[in-house]
């Protein structure tokens, strides 16, 4: 339908040394996360610290995987994306006291290099769940935890059909969702605010059009000496990993050992899909002559 460009020309605006504005061309926001993450990437490499803001882009997926790119190169890595629409949303997040829906779950994503621990990878969305988490629970006719969710009329459901609103971390005011909120807020700015993806219209009305997002690489050599911080990171998740558990709970977790779990019993035995998924995949292998090769 055109609502995407198929090939976009990402076009640096304005830079830095150590930063850059940089306009996605209405894009895929997985292809173009990446560009800019390189970006921000050669620019660590050079001064120490890259930071790119990137505007007009489309959903980017999962943070982690931008911010991970930067491990390979023994740095620590940084991926936000936001979106707000000050007219209100369909599905998304509300801001603590208002009564519709304005922000995305704007997630916030942090890798971290180690030595022998695996490396420390924190993406989590600034609400208590995101919507594609509420989209899946749907999709496999799953109830949701009370709490995760409100229906249209901001009252709490666990039926995943109804939710078109995500409470910030905290659910209420009394249990912190003023931080949640805050926190949404400040991914915000660095998206949108920094790339101009939060622009003035010719009514003179502020909006955002498409989706925002910030990256950044630290070079850690560029602080203290590499192999110092790799096993003072293992040291800090290895004191982690040996505390003693909870009596309901079997160990202690750090950022990113879930995802490193799931990653290794997927590696062997396979990604589930839900059967809509599924599906699909066969509708469009028909439609454009695409055999698929199931395991």
């Amino acid at each position: 339908s055109g609502m995407i460009t198929a090939a976009p020309q990402f076009t640096i605006e304005y830079e830095t040394p150590v930063t850059a504005r940089v306009n996605g061309g209405n894009g895929l926001g997985m292809s173009g996360g990446m560009w800019a993450m390189r970006l921000a990437m050669a620019k660590a490499q050079a001064s120490g610290v890259g930071l790119v803001a990137m505007r007009d882009t489309h959903h980017f997926g999962a943070a982690g995987c931008f911010a991970m790119q930067a491990i390979e190169q023994d740095m620590i890595g940084i991926a936000l994306t936001g979106y707000m629409r000050p007219e209100g949303m369909e599905y998304g997040a509300v801001p603590t006291f208002a009564a519709r829906a304005m922000l995305s779950t704007n997630p916030i994503s942090v890798a971290v290099p180690t030595g022998v621990e695996l490396p420390f990878l924190l993406d989590m969305a600034t609400t208590i769940t995101p919507m594609n988490r509420v989209f899946l629970y749907n999709e496999l006719g799953r109830t949701l935890p009370l709490g995760w969710g409100w229906d249209a009329n901001r009252q709490p459901t666990t039926d995943p059909a109804a939710v078109r609103m995500l409470p910030p971390l905290g659910g209420t005011r009394e249990m912190g969702s003023h931080k949640g909120y805050g926190l949404a807020m400040v991914v915000e700015i660095l998206c949108a605010q920094l790339s101009g993806g939060w622009e003035k219209g010719a009514d003179g009305r502020y909006s955002q059009p498409l989706n925002a997002h910030f990256f950044g690489a630290i070079r850690v050599d560029a602080f203290r000496p590499l192999a110092d911080f790799k096993a003072g990171m293992d040291a800090m998740i290895d004191a982690l990993h040996q505390a003693e558990p909870a009596p309901e709970h079997e160990r202690v977790l750090v950022a990113g050992d879930p995802e490193h779990t799931a990653r290794r019993i997927r590696s062997e035995s396979g990604i589930p899909l839900p059967p809509n998924v599924v599906e699909d995949l066969e509708a469009l292998s028909a439609a454009y002559h695409i055999p698929l090769h199931w395991d």
